[in-house]
């Protein structure tokens, strides 16, 4: 008789936890073969095949729809759209290597020029630890994220673009919203992208050259290597204008978003994101049994502060703002990887783990090998400012 297996037994051959093989089975991709007479879900060899396809495409980047869709279609559709999604994976990492090396390069230069680049020096060891933090938690989230659409795929969604506009994404950085929805850009629309990188520019011109055929009659992307803070007033005036996690990045906050709304042609919009929020309770709610305290409160403090300051500015500066929110959650599976991730939240929290750090990886192992992996949730803020 074929072998069967529990849904711990298979969550455990596969990393995962019994929650998300049960996840899986809600959406109707991975099904179980029969019932124990005691009433437990068994699964054959044939399921180990499908979560080990499920988990592969969820590594390389697709969202839970795509995959319910993938899985649906022939193996060549699949392997098409997965190598896709891995080409642009691998494009990503290496723009933001890239920069990287720029960087060291200036500094090479420095040196054989007989002066010490103590600042580059620092910048690049910056630009090393975000690249890893970005790198890590983007791949948790296509690993571990919940949510059946990625962030940029909705963010597209909620341009509300229509045929003919005139778009300017400041601080576009590698534009992910944009070639993540490349062919349901309409017709004739007119995007402008700016960012003070030239790396990152030349990553979407590259993108633009190879790809640009798959685009809708009469779309159009120029490139503006400027820094936002510095830029004069653009001579055109624009229907949409996309400023996406940047402000704090800012200084002079004010200065800026005046200048933008004056690039803004009758009945325009300015569409605004921050970066996701991690929800407190979440986090107390697994770290305070084994810590034994409430933690994060000041980075709670920081980001509501940050959030009330900037929706006063949009409030001071337009007439009419409103806000939708994406939701999203994480269950990770992995301890080592929930224990990176949690210090990665916070430096304060950062240092209160590594004080026990023990004491909590041995509390977030025995989470997990309960089934019992913890849910921390997300919400990302989409504003529009007309």
């Amino acid at each position: 008789m074929e072998k069967r297996y529990t849904a711990g037994e298979l969550a455990r051959w596969a990393g995962v936890s019994a929650r998300t093989i049960r996840f899986y089975e809600e959406k109707g991709i991975l099904r179980p073969r029969e019932r124990s007479a005691e009433g437990y879900r068994l699964y054959d060899d044939s399921a180990i095949l499908r979560l080990q396809e499920i988990l592969m495409l969820k590594y390389v980047g697709l969202s839970l729809e795509e995959i319910q869709h993938a899985l649906g279609q022939g193996e060549e559709l699949s392997a098409a759209r997965l190598l896709e999604r891995q080409r642009e994976l691998v494009l990503e990492e290496r723009r933001r290597l890239d920069r990287i090396l720029e960087v060291i390069e200036q500094a090479q230069r420095h040196c054989r020029e007989g002066q010490l680049p103590v600042s580059r020096f620092a910048e690049i060891m910056q630009l090393v630890t975000k690249n890893q933090q970005a790198s890590f938690r983007y791949g948790l989230y296509e690993r571990y994220g919940t949510s059946g659409q990625r962030w940029h795929e909705w963010l597209f969604e909620h341009l509300l673009l229509e045929p003919g506009m005139r778009v300017l994404d400041v601080g576009c950085g590698h534009g992910n919203v944009w070639h993540s929805s490349w062919q349901r850009i309409p017709a004739g629309c007119s995007i402008t992208l700016l960012d003070k990188e030239i790396k990152g520019l030349e990553f979407l011109r590259g993108i633009y050259r190879e790809r640009r055929g798959e685009l809708a009659a009469g779309v159009n992307l120029s490139f503006l290597c400027e820094d936002a803070e510095r830029w004069e007033c653009p001579a055109e005036r624009y229907d949409l204008i996309l400023a996406g996690h940047f402000w704090s990045y800012i200084q002079d906050k004010e200065r800026l978003l005046g200048h933008l709304h004056r690039g803004l042609a009758e009945g325009g919009r300015l569409i605004s994101t921050f970066t996701s929020q991690v929800s407190v309770r979440d986090v107390n709610r697994i770290l305070e049994p084994v810590l034994g305290r409430r933690v994060l409160e000041p980075y709670e403090e920081r980001k509501q502060a940050f959030i009330a300051r900037m929706e006063g500015l949009f409030a001071e500066e337009f007439g009419r703002v409103s806000r939708t929110t994406f939701h999203n959650s994480l269950r990770i599976g992995h301890p080592e990887e929930l224990l990176r991730y949690l210090c990665d939240l916070d430096g304060e929290l950062e240092m209160r783990i590594k004080s026990r750090e023990q004491e909590v990886r041995r509390y977030l192992q025995e989470l997990i090998r309960q089934g019992e992996t913890p849910e921390i949730g997300t919400e990302g803020h989409c504003y529009c400012c007309e």
